[in-house]
């Protein structure tokens, strides 16, 4: 087993072995953020090799202030939102609407059941529409406030609010239906 320090300095010089190592270290991982933030398998694994591409080609700027695992997943998640806003024109629901204040924050709980597994909420995650899904995983996943959401999309602080809401709601239905 190659150390971190290893495969860094490694992927800085180019070494295909590091590299590989890289990507074999974090693949599975970053995948499952990927999934998260894409509609399919398909488009999460594209999201995932532009990811990886963009990580080893910057690698050199890794400063070791944080975790590689941080730093490797904060580029994944931009990557995955990149990717959202490019396809944006694809995914326009009508459905969604701008909310100006509404509070979230302390008002409904979000409770999934331990009955269900991984892999059936990861489901329901997918199925969400592509504006809901995004600022769910942003806001409960990645621990990003609204106002942060709202400049990353694009979007206002009400429409990141009434969007996870929205996306709160359909989970517990979907999932109650199960």
């Amino acid at each position: 087993m190659i150390s971190e320090e290893k495969i860094i300095e490694g992927c800085i010089a180019g070494n295909r072995k590091a590299q590989k190592a890289l990507f074999e270290t974090y693949k599975s991982s970053m995948m499952g953020v990927c999934l998260r933030y894409c509609k399919s398998k398909d488009e999460a694994e594209d999201v995932l090799m532009m990811a990886f591409m963009t990580i080893l080609s910057e690698i050199h700027t890794f400063r070791r202030e944080s975790s590689l695992n941080s730093w490797i997943r904060r580029i994944v998640v931009n990557t995955a939102i990149n990717n959202y806003r490019k396809n944006l024109k694809h995914y326009f629901h009508s459905d969604i609407d701008e909310v100006s204040e509404i509070d979230i924050e302390g008002g409904e709980d979000f409770q999934i059941s331990d009955s269900h597994s991984a892999d059936a909420i990861l489901k329901v995650m997918q199925e969400l529409p592509e504006g809901y899904r995004i600022v769910l995983n942003l806001y409960i996943v990645e621990g990003y406030k609204h106002r942060e959401i709202a400049e990353m999309l694009g979007i206002t602080d009400g429409t990141s609010k009434s969007q996870l809401s929205k996306a709160r709601k359909i989970i517990q239905e979907k999932l109650a239906k199960q």
